[in-house]
This record gives C-alpha cells, structure tokens and sequence, in this order.
C-alpha cells in the first residue's frame, strides 16, 4: 500500500556507514536486479555544489560555513520543488540544528526517514581506509562536534557532527517517522532488512524481486563493478576504493588502544545500539534509542546542539 508523500524522504548516515549500499538495494530492487552503480537513480544528494549554488548570489567557494547553514533550507527547497515525488534524498547531515542558524534537516520539508547505522570501531576502520587517515585521526574525527564534509568549490558543506551525536541526532527523532537500520543487520540478513525498509516506506513488497536486488548487490559484485568502471559518486580525492570488504571484524584489526578510545567517546550510544552487549545480534535498547517518541527520551526534543553543546561535551 503507497503511503501518502509529504517532502523529502531521508536516507541518512554517518559516513562510510552503509548509505551507498541501501540505495544500492533500493535502485536494485527497482530495476528488478539490474544495477549500474554509475547511474543510480533512486535517490537525490543534498551535498552537491549546484544544489547551494542553484539558490546562492555568490560562488560556492566564497561561501563560509554560516552562510552555506543559511541558505541551506532554499536550496533544498529548491530541490524538491523540482523533482517528482516520492523524493529520496541521501544525506550525511546530522539531524541537528547549529547555534543561530536553521536546521540542517527542515521537518517541515520531510516526510520520513531511514537511517542506517554501523558500529563505531567498523566505521573507523572504513574511513581510516577510504580516506587515507591514520587510525588515530580517523578516531578523533569521529568524535568531533563540528565534523564538516564538502566545504569547497565542488561540494556543499554538510554538518556531521560526531558519531554518537549524529545517531542521537536521527535515531531519537520523534517529530517525523524514522527506521533504524544497523549495517551489522544488512551484512546478516539483507533480505530481511531490505524488506522492511519497503515496508516502511509504503511499497509493495514482491520476495522473488527482493531476493534478486540482494543477489545484484553483494559486496564482491559492487567492489567489481568499481574496479572496472570506476564510482562516480567518488572524487577520488580520498585515494581509497569506495566499496570495500563490509567486514565487521573490527575485533581482528583494531588493537586495544583503539577500542577503548572509541569506546570511551561513543559508549553510553553504543550501550543503547547494542554495540557494547558482546553480542552483534543484540537490538538496541527499547528503553533509550529506537524507533519514534520512545527514543525521544535520551534526547529530550529529538535533537542536539550542533555547535559544541552535546550531551558528552
């Protein structure tokens, strides 16, 4: 049964956390298995140069960070005025709103959500290796307030924030409907997550379709398809491959130093994700973060300050 569209529908993520790969899915699923990781049309970005550049009176490049915040709601706006309805829109902002200036993510403009969320020891080891950091700046990023992506001539700003901060940020959310996906879950039973992911989103679920677009979205398969033909949705500026293992082996590669790091800054979120229960197949608390008003509880309002305000400080 289709449900009834209001604006933006978000797919939202912490960086290298599983974005690309849901859409994957959801293009997949689409076309009835056929993928072309160079033409995925499901979704929209809200981090592209011309979408801030479409609505700004001035070059992108000379655009500080306060102004970009500025003029964010028209551009995105902008952007769903012009498109046809359901609109997908994929986003690395944190669902926040910075001192002084508007919300990164208009509620009034959105209709619902998708979040998808990995463990925080995966995830720095995905971005140690996609942007050539080192694992101690890799860590130290994650837990950075004001993490930006973009902020040049190229890409729009987006406000990241931190991990734990951008997980409150989407997963507290209680003003619009959001579904929390974990990465950890996809890599076990893609079948079951995809599912329910249309489900949620008001499609027509056909299980021979959805066991295809699996099938078509490997990890393997998608790290092929970049190998020979290259991923347009990476500048490779970053000097990594986009598509990596998926692993979730952290426990093999991060050495104790670095766990605790991690584990220091993000733990009382982990707790609630699951993260910390020394089990991978543990849900998330439905006492703290979860799914609509429940998990307003940790966050009061559904959100976080975005300049330096956070829960942890």
């Amino acid at each position: 049964m289709e449900v009834e569209r209001g604006g933006a529908i978000w797919l939202a993520s912490f960086p290298k956390s599983g974005n690309t790969w849901l859409r994957c899915l959801l293009e997949a699923y689409r076309r009835n298995g056929v993928l072309d990781i160079n033409d995925i049309r499901f979704s929209h970005s809200d981090g592209g140069g011309t979408l801030m550049q479409g609505v700004s009176p001035m070059p992108l490049q000379h655009l500080d960070f306060n102004s970009q915040m500025l003029l964010r709601p028209a551009a995105i706006f902008n952007q769903l005025c012009r498109l046809t309805k359901p609109i997908y829109v994929k986003t690395h902002s944190a669902n926040i709103q910075p001192d002084g200036l508007p919300p990164c993510i208009p509620e009034q403009w959105t209709e619902r959500a998708v979040y998808v969320m990995r463990d925080p020891r995966s995830v720095v080891l995905s971005m140690s290796r996609f942007f050539k950091f080192s694992l101690q700046m890799a860590v130290e990023t994650m837990r950075r307030i004001d993490f930006r992506l973009g902020d040049n001539a190229t890409f729009a700003t987006v406000f990241v924030s931190s991990w734990s901060n951008h997980v409150r940020s989407w997963a507290g959310e209680s003003r619009f409907p959001v579904h929390v996906v974990r990465y950890e879950d996809m890599a076990r039973d893609a079948v079951k997550e995809l599912t329910e992911v249309l489900e949620f989103l008001g499609e027509d679920v056909d299980p021979d379709r959805v066991q295809t677009a699996v099938e078509a979205t490997r990890l393997e398969k998608l790290r092929e398809a970049e190998k020979q033909s290259g991923f347009r949705e990476h500048s490779g500026q970053e000097g990594g491959a986009f598509f990596g293992d998926g692993g979730v082996r952290w426990q093999d590669e991060l050495g104790s130093r670095w766990v605790e790091a991690i584990e220091n800054d993000h733990g009382d979120v982990m707790q609630l994700m699951g993260y910390l229960n020394g089990d991978q197949q543990t849900s998330p608390s439905e006492d703290g973060i979860g799914h609509g008003p429940a998990s307003a509880r940790l966050l009061g309002d559904g959100r976080c300050n975005g300049s330096g305000k956070s829960e942890r400080g």
